[in-house]
Formats: C-alpha cells, structure tokens, sequence
C-alpha cells in the first residue's frame, strides 16, 4: 500500500471539495429550471384556458369543440 504525502492528501481533498460544490450547483440550477416551467405551464394554462372560456358556440364548433369540452377544460387545475 502506497503513503500518501500531504500534498497528494490535499489535491484529493480539493478534487473532493470542488466535486461536491459543481453538484450542488447543477443541482441548483436544476431546481430552478424546474420552478419557472412549472410556473410558465400554469401561466400558460391560466392564459389559454381563460381565452377558451371566452368563445363563442360558432368559434367552438369551428374548433371541433362542445361547451361541455370547455367546461370540462376550464375546470382543470391549473397546474395540470
């Protein structure tokens, strides 16, 4: 088995340090990703669904779509 010396010691401990912070960052940058398109789907979902809601019975059915659709659509969380 090989002795480490102090300077081999304190490299691997650098590596180590270095590792661990470049994950925690990744990870940081992850999660906030994850925040703001959570938040730009429910933006966007409140916006469309809201339009939606505003239709009228000939812009629906050009729309392939029934009142009971829109209901059915609007009542949806937000998040979803």
């Amino acid at each position: 088995m090989k002795n480490c010396t102090s300077e081999e010691l304190n490299n691997l401990e650098n590596n180590q340090l270095d590792i661990t912070s470049n994950c925690k960052n990744a990870l940081a940058k992850l999660e906030a990703n994850t925040w703001k398109q959570r938040l730009a789907k429910i933006a966007h979902n409140w916006r469309t669904r809201s339009r939606l809601s505003q239709l009228n019975d000939a812009q629906l059915k050009d729309l392939g779509l029934t009142a009971a659709d829109v209901d059915q659509e609007v009542r949806k969380p937000v998040w979803k």
